[in-house]
């Protein structure tokens, strides 16, 4: 007798990370808005077939940004963006 597709391991991982509208809406925007942006600049690179992603030629461009940001993000105003 074979499983169920329901009853794989992962199915819960996956309808609970999918169970927010708002994660899903996340998905779509990063795929079709976000990340061609993201790649264009050389930021990130995207597979869009497999959607892998990793950091692109001109991360370092970036990096130090983020770093400062998550550094010091308990000194940014409540209401900062």
């Amino acid at each position: 007798m074979t499983s169920s597709v329901l009853e794989r391991p992962g199915v819960d991982r996956v309808l609970d990370a999918l169970s927010a509208r708002h994660r899903r809406l996340i998905l779509l925007e990063l795929e079709h808005n976000h990340l061609p942006r993201l790649t264009e600049a050389g930021y990130v690179e995207w597979d869009r077939e497999t959607g892998e992603l990793s950091r692109g030629q001109n991360f370092e461009e970036i990096a130090p940004i983020l770093t400062l940001l998550e550094d010091h993000a308990d000194e940014l105003p409540s209401d900062w963006p």
